[in-house]
């Protein structure tokens, strides 16, 4: 249901451009790639701008701000509530060896929730600037080459978003380990897999 919300959210301001209803797409930069319509001098263009602005830019930078900032809150409210048990008990830590684990889990995905945060920033930023500097403001500026800037942002972050991910899961973290040792991760063996292999048997044998 999400997803569909999602594609019912984004589909007008696909079709309605295609279809040359509200807005339009056009060549942008080098002309080897296209965009929404932020050049045409008219109030329908300008009222798209803006509606397209708020909407796709705004409206999902609001809510992965403060979904993610939650997430990361979580884990560091965790954190200081076990320091505070801890130094109660004049002990050094409450975590177990499988806690430490547990532990590492919460940092890496409140490293993943600032890191997506970040390339949402970086990726569209440069869109929602040239946008509304050529709609609204001085567009002498808004050179073929500046106008190119955006278009390079969104398609790097497309290819490193991916990476983000999978380089914060364990299993691929150990398997680039073992291809790349140069790239010095260190990357622990899961405590069942060292444990099975010890005993001669595989994880998923009954000893």
């Amino acid at each position: 249901m999400i997803i569909m919300l999602c594609w019912l959210y984004s589909t007008p301001f696909t079709l309605l451009p295609f279809f040359e209803v509200w807005g339009r797409f056009v060549p942008e930069g080098f002309l080897t790639s296209c965009t929404f319509d932020y050049i045409t001098e008219d109030s329908s263009t300008r009222f798209f701008v803006a509606t397209i602005f708020f909407t796709s830019y705004c409206i999902p930078m609001s809510l992965i701000i403060f979904f993610y900032s939650r997430i990361v809150g979580q884990v560091w409210k965790h954190e200081q509530l076990l320091k505070e048990q801890a130094k109660k008990m004049n002990v050094e830590s409450l975590r177990s060896s499988k806690d430490q684990s547990e532990q590492s889990a919460e940092i890496r995905i409140a490293k993943v929730a600032i890191g997506i945060v970040a390339l949402f920033v970086v990726s569209w930023t440069p869109y929602a600037i040239v946008a509304l500097t050529c709609t609204f403001g001085n567009r002498a500026i808004i050179t073929p080459v500046v106008s190119m800037i955006p278009a390079c942002t969104c398609k790097t972050v497309a290819c490193v978003d991916p990476w983000v991910y999978a380089i914060n899961h364990p299993r691929f973290r150990l398997e680039l380990q073992k291809r790349m040792p140069w790239f010095c991760i260190h990357e622990e063996e899961p405590k069942s897999d060292a444990t099975s292999v010890s005993n001669g048997t595989s994880p998923t044998t009954p000893s």
